[in-house]
């Protein structure tokens, strides 16, 4: 498909770049809002999981379950709530699955970057880490999962 007669293109083409920025802020706004709750489910189901079910022993375990119910609930609110996607859910599911598996290299490689070669503090690495996955997701997420 040309950039022609590719309809996202068209649709771009038509509106204000004033209102492209204002959709994109709000957009990031949600984004962001959804971060926090896919954290704060993250974060109980953690809890749940480990204090409440038995999996104390299984911590590593624990967390991946925990990181994958934050995920769904991060594809489900994303989709819907912030990018408003009607399209096909199988292939944006599998094209989010793939970006996140990349976001989780990119944010594991950001931080060996910063603490190791740049020798920065810690919580600069956590916080470059975290921005680098932020930006690549929320990206990949506008311009290729969700479009």
């Amino acid at each position: 498909m040309t950039a022609l007669n590719n309809p996202i293109i068209a649709e771009r083409q038509q509106k204000s770049p004033r209102l492209l920025l204002s959709e994109t802020v709000i957009q990031i706004a949600k984004f962001m809002t959804v971060g926090v709750l896919n954290t704060a489910i993250d974060a109980t189901a953690y809890f749940v999981i480990t204090r409440w079910l038995g999996l104390g022993s299984a911590l590593v375990l624990a967390k991946g379950i925990a990181y994958v119910i934050g995920m769904v609930n991060s594809f489900f609110w994303n989709r819907t709530w912030t990018f408003g996607d009607n399209g096909n859910i199988w292939r944006a599911a599998g094209l989010f699955t793939l970006t996140h598996i990349a976001a989780l290299a990119i944010n594991a490689g950001t931080m060996a970057l910063v603490l190791n070669w740049l020798q920065l503090p810690e919580i600069v690495a956590l916080g470059a880490a975290t921005g680098a996955s932020f930006v690549w997701n929320f990206v990949l997420n506008k311009l290729v999962v969700f479009r």
